[in-house]
């Protein structure tokens, strides 16, 4: 990664807070948001992955904190929050990018995993804007940005739980947006195929890979840095006449019919 720019970056002066970010997409947002001048809370389950990204920030000359914590439960949102004001004296964008995943269709899905798959892909975003806009407010408002997917817009088979959540992320950005505007700007991100290591996790075969690259007319996968650069543009001052709604990043998937 580059070196920070804490005086002419697009984030100088602003605190973020990027959950999942231990890996993937959330890891690529933290670093971009830090190299253009944010200071950046690291939020993830995973204290090593978590520590990991806090190092290449720091090691790039930004500014960052890690907390670990299931944004899922309400003690450990409070607790991101509060520590990321502790941390940086306020609070300006929330990247809410943490999910948990389980495939299968309604009749296999078991319900423990659909609780869960809501309550970290949708639950937590909601847990966020309650204790975090007060705080936003302090100092003049602020931005959430939610990670969506292109399963927010179409269905794929036996992704019971995680259509349904990403179906949500939709209305409740909605909702934020007008609910708190015009000072909280509330938009959603909504990846196509991105490469990032859950690929890995779920042992992924290198040839449907491929074949899932042939499929997008930029006939290659979306990387972790791609969907970054989309949250920073739509966390900037470049975006201020923009919320309430998603902008699919998808190497232009959604354009096809078949």
């Amino acid at each position: 990664m580059g070196q920070t720019n804490r005086e002419a970056g697009r984030a100088v002066g602003k605190a973020a807070i990027v959950t999942g970010a231990g890996s993937g997409i959330g890891e690529a947002t933290a670093v971009l948001l830090a190299r253009e001048g944010a200071s950046v809370a690291v939020v993830d389950v995973d204290g090593e992955a978590g520590k990991r990204t806090v190092d290449r920030i720091e090691q790039a000359g930004g500014r960052a904190i890690f907390v670990e914590a299931d944004v899922a439960e309400t003690g450990a949102v409070k607790k991101m929050i509060g520590q990321t004001e502790e941390a940086f004296g306020r609070l300006d964008m929330i990247h809410n990018n943490a999910i948990w995943y389980r495939i299968a269709p309604a009749t296999e899905l078991d319900e423990a995993d659909w609780d869960r798959i809501l309550a970290v892909g949708l639950k937590a975003i909601y847990l966020s804007g309650k204790y975090g806009i007060p705080v936003m407010r302090k100092t003049g408002g602020g931005c959430i940005v939610n990670t969506g997917s292109v399963h927010s817009l179409v269905g794929f088979a036996e992704h019971t739980a995680y259509d349904a959540v990403k179906a949500g992320v939709l209305g409740l950005t909605r909702v934020m947006a007008i609910d708190y505007g015009p000072d909280i700007r509330v938009n959603a991100v909504l990846p196509g195929a991105i490469l990032t290591p859950l690929w890995d996790r779920m042992a992924v075969p290198e040839e449907d890979r491929k074949l899932f690259a042939e499929m997008v007319p930029a006939k290659r996968l979306g990387t972790g840095e791609d969907i970054a650069q989309a949250v920073l543009f739509l966390a900037s001052d470049e975006a201020s006449f923009i919320t309430g709604t998603s902008l699919v990043v998808d190497g232009g998937l959604l354009a096809r019919t078949m």
